[in-house]
């Protein structure tokens, strides 16, 4: 009998070692999927409300929590997320340095704290394993303040993303006011030139004028009057009166700025440049050859720029031939169509460009020029017109005789 009841408290003994371990086993497998659904929760997003709000409502709800709450700031007075009930409750600030969760029993209520990162997490309690609950919480710390520091590395990354773009918008508003202060001071830097222009275009209509005031100042003093001739010389100088006028409205249009695109042909382009700038160079014994290919092809663009990209290239041409003797001073304008293109070529034979800065005339400010006569701004702004404005393209190179210019231009 000994024996048997000796059995049978073993086989009670086995059976109550085996409910136990069942139990714990049932607990730890509890605790397991705790663990995953929190750990789960927490790598969701890279948003810190989303992110903790997806970790505390998953603990909240494996803990049985009845409130729980998250603190962005140690001195906030209201959290940045909230879910369950409104209870109040104290919090020492100072138990916030805390490694570790901290507990206490306010109004029959255990509160659980544990402070992180950035902010401190609160879960409110009844009747709970309070220290197993803690010890879960703190086991996801390292991983919690990970993923804030993540949230935080993403938050100030599309910050930084945002002043960047904002810096950028900046700078890209001032280059385009400094172009246009640029291009104002490259058209004043000309005006000098164009005085003389002027000059040379009004100086034949006014010896022409006051020679027929002179003719009829004799006739008048002589007494020899024909009123018929008197009204052909008055023809006369209102016809020359007309041609200086017009010579006034083709400077003032090319210093407006062209606002606008508008269709024309390199024929009309050349046309209103040479009415500027021909008189100044028939003056300097250049003759100036434009051969025409693209008679029937309109391009869209600005008109007064293309002018005084132009204007600056012959001006320069016509610079290079300072104290050079040569039997002929030719200037050649060539325009050709390539592809989607008109490319328009003009060439010198003034001997070209020395090769130690024919790779630095775009730069601003670079001139070859004395100070007097030069502020290199002219071929600088013309890269910049035919670059950033016409949206084409501008090279320069040494040929045989001189230097050519070339310039590509959208027929669109």
């Amino acid at each position: 009998m000994k024996s048997i009841v000796h059995n049978s408290s073993l086989v009670d003994m086995l059976k109550q070692d085996k409910s136990i371990k069942s139990s714990t086993d049932s607990v730890r497998l509890e605790e397991l999927s705790i663990s995953y659904e929190c750990l789960a929760s927490i790598g969701n997003s890279f948003e810190l409300e989303s992110m903790m709000s997806e970790f505390i409502i998953t603990f909240a709800r494996k803990t049985n929590s009845i409130s729980a709450l998250y603190y962005k700031h140690d001195n906030d007075d209201k959290p940045l997320i909230h879910i369950g009930k409104k209870i109040s409750f104290n919090i020492q600030k100072s138990m916030l340095n805390l490694e570790k969760a901290f507990t206490s029993i306010q109004e029959n209520k255990q509160i659980l704290v544990l402070s992180l990162k950035t902010g401190y997490l609160v879960f409110i309690y009844e009747n709970s394993p309070i220290k197993k609950i803690s010890s879960m919480l703190e086991n996801f710390k390292v991983k919690l303040n990970l993923s804030i520091s993540a949230c935080e590395g993403v938050h100030n990354l599309e910050k930084l993303n945002e002043e960047l773009e904002d810096r950028v918008e900046e700078s890209v508003r001032l280059i385009r006011e400094n172009e246009k202060m640029l291009l104002a001071q490259s058209k004043q830097a000309i005006m000098g030139e164009m005085i003389e222009m002027i000059a040379h275009q009004w100086r034949q209509p006014i010896t022409s004028i006051g020679m027929i005031v002179n003719n009829l100042f004799l006739d008048i003093a002589i007494d020899e009057i024909d009123m018929d001739e008197m009204v052909k010389d008055l023809e006369k100088i209102s016809y020359q009166v007309k041609h200086l006028s017009g010579t006034i409205d083709d400077f003032r249009d090319f210093f407006k700025e062209s606002k606008e695109k508008n269709s024309m042909t390199i024929k009309e382009v050349m046309a209103a440049t040479m009415i500027i700038i021909e008189k100044q160079l028939s003056s300097h014994n250049i003759e100036i050859r434009c051969i025409n290919n693209t008679d029937d092809i309109s391009i869209n663009t600005y008109k007064n720029e293309l002018i005084q990209v132009v204007l600056n290239i012959l001006a320069n041409s016509k610079d290079a031939y300072n104290d050079k003797e040569l039997d002929e001073k030719i200037i050649e304008v060539e325009s050709k169509q390539v592809g989607e293109d008109v490319v328009l070529y003009i060439r010198d034979n003034a001997g070209g460009i020395p090769e130690n800065i024919i790779g630095r005339i775009f730069e601003p400010y670079f001139s070859t020029k004395n100070e007097k006569n030069g502020t290199g701004l002219g071929l600088y702004m013309s890269m910049i017109i035919v670059k950033e404005h016409i949206g084409g393209k501008i090279e320069v190179k040494n040929t045989d005789n001189g230097a050519e210019f070339k310039i590509t231009i959208p027929i669109k």
